[in-house]
């Protein structure tokens, strides 16, 4: 008897991260497609693993209107479709709200965060101003020194059990996940007909490169440059000190905050280093996020450490991530360039691209970033 050949998949995604595996997920979830995920090191080895698992849209982080609403519907996505995910993987994330404060120490800072806060109010993210007095009477382990903060509640996760979990249940709906390294795109004249894994060929409908800041390098691949770059965050994982029970808000000022997580740990970051693709963890990092997170929780510093990690999230000259088709190209497309964002993103950059790859408006329009924008920039 013969045996036919094994039918090539609809679409094959480069990268096992969160984007990938979102954008996987809503392709074979909502329509229908033959997917082939390929993942060199293992499912969210990068930046998707390594994340603190903040779900913000406002913050420390000073965004257009445009891209703060690409935030809250990523955001919303999260609530929306969080039930499901847990259901179809089996894997419980830790999605929840936790209060967060964003202090200011001096009047310039609070008059910042107050316009800051009355723009984002306007666009319905829900937050309120606390005075000196009313911050402290919170009870919260915020240096005295602050005079006032903005409150508001954000969902936060476990980011590995997450990524884990949109991994899952992509499988649940027939994405296969493959181990492997991309090394190239296959080209039909103008089309991208498959990747090459190694030294196989492996032909698909179309092609996503979604490797993070490795996206750099399939530039070379497709005859163009593609301009984002690893970006190191260090994190301090730590225990509350001995004798005092987890605080139940987290603080955010500028790059550090203080994080507890319901998984057990008390996160405190970060670092942004343009140290190349150098994973590894520094002590000269982890001596400067203590000393500015210190500043924010005085309480911390007879806090135990329980581990310092290290991640490299894709960064683009303009802070914004690359998401669409290649110029010059059939069926080739990027994802990338999330930065601080991915995780908040993953779910709606994984439906937006996965609607624009099949003929549908997106959730939210792509336009802002194509990689087409970067074109003839010096």
């Amino acid at each position: 008897m013969t045996t036919s050949p094994p039918k090539a998949p609809d679409v094959v995604i480069a990268g096992g991260g969160v984007i990938g595996c979102a954008t996987a997920y809503f392709l074979a979830a909502e329509h229908g497609l033959r997917v082939v995920v390929i993942e060199r090191d293992g499912i969210a080895s990068g930046a998707s693993g390594g994340a603190a698992g903040e779900l913000g849209a406002g913050g420390r982080h000073h965004f257009s209107e445009a891209y703060t609403r690409f935030l809250m519907r990523g955001i919303e996505l999260h609530r929306e479709l969080g039930p499901a995910l847990r259901e179809e993987s089996g894997v419980d994330y830790l999605l929840g709200e936790i209060p967060l404060l964003r202090p200011a120490f001096d009047e310039a800072e609070a008059d910042a965060l107050r316009e800051q806060m009355r723009w984002q109010r306007e666009i319905g993210i829900e937050m309120e101003w606390l005075d000196a007095e009313a911050v402290r009477g919170l009870g919260t382990w915020l240096a005295p020194e602050a005079v006032g903060a903005t409150a508001t509640a954000e969902l936060q996760l476990e980011a590995y059990p997450f990524a884990l979990a949109v991994a899952q249940a992509a499988e649940h709906h027939g994405v296969e996940i493959r181990s492997g390294e991309v090394t190239g795109v296959l080209r039909d004249g103008d089309r991208a007909v498959g990747v090459r894994v190694g030294g196989e060929e492996l032909a698909a409908g179309a092609v996503v490169i979604a490797t993070g800041p490795w996206a750099v390098h399939a530039g070379a691949w497709m005859g163009i440059e593609v301009p984002v770059s690893p970006l190191r965050g260090q994190i301090v994982h730590l225990a509350p000190p001995e004798g005092t029970p987890m605080p139940s808000y987290g603080i955010s000022h500028e790059t550090a905050y203080v994080r507890p997580k319901a998984g057990g740990d008390l996160l405190a970051g970060t670092t942004q280093e343009l140290a190349g693709f150098d994973r590894q963890p520094t002590a000269e990092a982890q001596d400067g996020i203590m000393e500015a997170v210190v500043r924010l929780a005085p309480a911390l510093i007879d806090a135990p450490i329980r581990d310092l990690t290290a991640c490299l999230r894709p960064s683009t000259p303009d802070g914004l991530p690359i998401i669409g088709a290649v110029d010059g190209w059939r069926d080739l497309y990027l994802s990338t360039g999330h930065q601080f964002k991915g995780v908040t993103l993953a779910l709606v950059s994984g439906r937006s691209l996965a609607q624009l790859m099949t003929g549908e408006t997106p959730d939210v329009a792509l336009d802002d970033y194509s990689l087409a924008r970067f074109a003839g920039a010096a």
